[in-house]
């Protein structure tokens, strides 16, 4: 990883399955995700292949937990090729995580909403913080089930081994 560390903090939250209608007025951006996790010791390793307009970009991800809300995270864009050859070394015991994310601003804050194929009655909603006492708000039209930026259960390491 070539790419310094920077602290990643963020509020997650279970939200019910939105309607996207309703989102549009936000402009959202979509993008189709592959994301893949490695086999590592270090931490959450991971290499994801973004896809918008028909256009792929690859990425290889290293987070190192502080806490559950709040990481190390190593961040490189890489090749198809590289992509390709890091799928090799795959965890054997996580399945890949295909979602649609939608990326959106509200209020001073970049939204991502995350749908996943696997739940027709909830999503995700992330949102990246600057610091732990950084204001946020959500739309409206987002109904929160759950506050689980603290819960391991929800993070999509875990996903892709319960799924």
């Amino acid at each position: 990883m070539n790419n310094p560390s920077h602290i990643e903090l963020e509020k997650k939250f279970l939200i019910e399955y939105p309607d996207l209608e309703s989102l549009k007025k936000y402009n959202p951006i979509k993008y189709e995700i592959e994301q893949i996790y490695l086999v590592s010791d270090v931490g959450s390793h991971r290499i994801r292949r973004r896809t918008h307009f028909g256009i792929d970009t690859y990425f290889q991800t290293l987070k190192i937990r502080i806490n559950n809300s709040k990481c190390h995270e190593y961040e490189d864009v890489i090749s198809a090729e590289e992509y390709e050859t890091l799928k090799l070394i795959a965890d054997p015991e996580k399945h890949p995580i295909y979602k649609d994310r939608y990326v959106f601003s509200y209020g001073s804050k970049v939204l991502e909403l995350d749908i996943f194929p696997f739940w027709n009655d909830k999503a995700f909603l992330e949102i990246e913080l600057e610091s732990e006492d950084d204001e946020y708000s959500i739309p409206p039209e987002i109904k929160v089930i759950e506050d689980v930026s603290d819960n391991p259960d929800y993070k999509n390491n875990n996903l892709a081994r319960n799924k």
